[in-house]
């Protein structure tokens, strides 16, 4: 065994019994009785309040308040886990709370050296405050739940930004976080068949009064990797999309999860270069590119640019009206 290990049996032996001597520490993990002093000495420079009593019936012990838990963390280990919760806060995982709550306890454990460095490294990283406002943490705890109990759920569910959400019912089989968005996998009574839900476009979650046996071993992940191949010897001809930005407005558009898995990016000083399907890029990128504004110009071809005034003067249109 490491030190570690010894240092943690030093801890699980210490809180199982009322009082041991050094002597019995070193036979029981099959050590000499120096080695046992330094692990003493590690364990209370750790933080663990141990109580050493001198003389005939002395020892070592816990007081009856302490709870034994996990106090060896050096600081990136610590480092980590604070932001960990920062980024699970904002990428609105069902369980930050809890994660919260688990590194507000570690944080009680602490001695007064170990919080000290922990608040002076983790002062340089922020993440911005998730938008508690539109309700998808509480949409993913649902989700999350509905598919550890095997429950039907009655979902609305908006096929795009904007439009209003239809009636589904689901059975939720797995929660996916890809590109700054959840996705739950799920069979669709409907449709009749596995569909790709985007977490943000569910609202309206209840429980429909059924339940599912989830597909034995189905992983979301794999799910999604096997259903965009398919999709992508079924997209038909393929077309070359060029368009010219600045460099950053050309990463905030080829980092689109959606491209990122369905054309083939290739990237050059101010320009961009896409192959893709021409179904696909008729369907996606004229609103996307639209949202861009006048930062990007499409050099090619000309059926998206013909579909992008198209779609401009329904806007104009519409807001005319």
């Amino acid at each position: 065994m490491v030190k570690l290990d010894y240092l943690l049996s030093v801890l699980w032996l210490l809180s199982s019994r009322s009082r041991l001597t050094a002597e019995q520490i070193a036979e029981e993990l099959e050590v000499s009785v120096r080695t046992v002093y330094r692990y003493i000495d590690a364990l209370s420079m750790s933080g663990v309040p141990v109580v050493a009593e001198a003389g005939h019936g002395g020892g070592y012990s816990l007081p009856s308040s302490f709870a034994s838990m996990p106090l060896f963390f050096d600081t990136n280990e610590l480092k980590a886990m604070a932001h960990g919760v920062l980024l699970a806060q904002q990428a609105h995982y069902p369980y930050s709370d809890s994660l919260m709550r688990s590194l507000d306890k570690i944080r009680h454990r602490l001695n007064d050296s170990q919080l000290e460095e922990l608040e002076r490294s983790t002062a340089g990283i922020e993440v911005d405050e998730p938008d508690k406002a539109d309700g998808l943490q509480r949409v993913l705890d649902e989700l999350d739940q509905a598919i550890i109990d095997g429950k039907t759920l009655s979902i609305g569910y908006a096929k795009a930004d904007g439009l209003p959400p239809s009636p589904r019912q689901i059975d939720p089989y797995g929660l996916l976080y890809r590109h700054g968005r959840w996705y739950v996998i799920a069979y669709c009574h409907s449709r009749e068949s596995i569909r790709v839900f985007r977490g943000d476009r569910i609202s309206g979650v209840s429980p429909a009064g059924s339940g599912f046996m989830r597909p034995a071993s189905f992983s979301a992940k794999a799910y999604l990797a096997n259903y965009l191949a398919v999709s992508e010897q079924h997209a038909g001809e393929k077309v070359q999309v060029i368009v010219k930005a600045n460099n950053e407005m050309l990463s905030a558009i080829c980092n689109q999860w959606y491209l990122k898995h369905s054309a083939e990016i290739e990237r050059g000083e101010g320009v961009a270069s896409l192959l893709m399907a021409e179904e696909a890029m008729l369907g996606y990128m004229p609103h996307m590119l639209l949202s861009f504004g006048k930062g990007v110009e499409v050099v090619q071809p000309l059926s998206l640019k013909n579909a992008l005034i198209k779609l401009a003067k329904e806007l104009v249109q519409h807001h005319e009206s």
